[in-house]
């Protein structure tokens, strides 16, 4: 609320006792407030149901109804519960009344004589807080539509993602087959620039369907979990090497690993993740190395750290954060792959309520670290 704002805003003056009703009305007046007075809590009750006032300035002893119980009745009914109340009343009897006002709903007491001074700073300071309060609830209400907004954009992306590729996925398997049976039965009479053309079709209708499938993934994990149950790690380790079998016999990688522990999550969406970066490992080993990958688990604090350590090419400092990013890939198409893998691991662990980095050095391995609740914990 802006200094103008303040200044305008609507007060309604509580007071049985005519002469301070007046001293204060003429106070509140010359400060810019605009200002109606009342007599009684009958009074005050009325004009606060006519002007909507932003704040009321309430004596606690009047007549018919007391300020206490005025109070009372405006923060019971929605439509006057946000008016901001500053009871006051007589000094002889200021301890008991302030109790008595601030357990009613007031937001405030004062206690008489005022120093006009005070007064006015004191009405300024509370409907400061109050805008402050109203601006806050207006930028939550308007985060919780961008939220909103946003998981149906996310789902709408999620459904086109998946009716795109699988229509894709059709006219492309009819390339691929059709490339590939040209590729066997006229192998004897092409050239060696049109086999090396037909290749180049067949080889990229392959690497198109893994995008594909890749994209799709990337697109169905992460935005939460599809169950959550306790998910024992020890038996999902074993089901992402079975995935990467061809990789490790052909490597001849020798993949060890200590006990792991039960974490709550969705266990085909934890395997993608040991999966990938397994065979990110495998995939980026040294030339002439065998691969060595080791899995391991400690507690922190209510969190599980999982390490995966393999003894490959490494990753430069400098592109550390940049692998965990979509299509982000340090590597021409010499080796395979859609750049697609640590970032789907990313999206999973973050979704599980963890956090993932790599620590790394070019030609001495690289060390994946992902974090998990302790499953009692998440």
């Amino acid at each position: 609320m802006s200094a103008n704002v303040i200044a305008s805003a609507v007060i309604i003056n509580v007071d049985d006792h005519e002469p301070a009703r007046y001293a204060k009305g003429h106070i509140l007046s010359r400060a810019g407030f605009t200002v109606h007075d009342a007599g009684t809590g009958g009074e005050a009750l009325a004009l606060i149901a006519a002007h909507n006032p932003d704040l009321v300035l309430l004596d606690v002893n009047l007549p018919d109804l007391n300020g206490i119980e005025v109070c009372k009745r405006l923060k019971a009914q929605p439509d006057s519960a946000s008016v901001i109340i500053l009871q006051i009343s007589a000094s002889a009897t200021g301890a008991h009344n302030a109790t008595a006002a601030l357990n009613s709903g007031a937001d405030a007491y004062l206690a008489e004589p005022v120093d006009p001074d005070v007064l006015i700073s004191t009405i300024k300071a509370l409907l400061r807080l109050r805008s402050a309060e109203r601006a806050l609830s207006a930028a939550n209400d308007r985060l919780q539509q961008l939220n909103q907004e946003l998981r149906r954009s996310n789902e709408d992306l999620k459904q086109f993602a998946f009716s795109a590729s699988h229509d894709l996925q059709e006219p492309l398997r009819t390339v691929t087959s059709f490339a590939s049976l040209l590729e066997r039965a006229a192998a004897p009479k092409l050239t060696g620039k049109e086999k090396e053309y037909l290749h180049f079709i067949v080889e990229g209708s392959r690497r198109m369907r893994t995008l594909i499938n890749d994209l799709l993934s990337y697109s169905q994990v992460g935005h939460e979990p599809d169950s959550s149950q306790v998910v024992d790690l020890n038996s999902v380790l074993p089901w992402a090497l079975e995935n990467l079998r061809d990789g490790i016999t052909q490597s001849d990688a020798q993949i060890t690993s200590d006990p792991l522990p039960s974490v709550m999550g969705d266990e085909a969406q934890l395997g993608q993740v040991f999966q990938n970066l397994i065979g990110n490992a495998i995939k980026y080993g040294r030339p002439g190395v065998k691969p060595a990958i080791h899995v391991s688990a400690t507690q922190e604090n209510s969190y599980w750290l999982i390490r995966v350590v393999d003894n490959g090419i490494g990753i430069d400092a400098r592109d550390w954060q940049l692998i965990f990013s979509a299509f982000k890939r340090l590597h021409g198409k010499e080796i395979p792959g859609t750049g697609l893998g640590l970032a789907v691991c990313r999206k999973v662990v973050e979704a599980h309520g963890g956090k993932i980095w790599v620590h790394s050095a070019v030609g001495e391995g690289s060390t994946f670290s992902f974090t998990l609740p302790v499953a009692g914990e998440a």
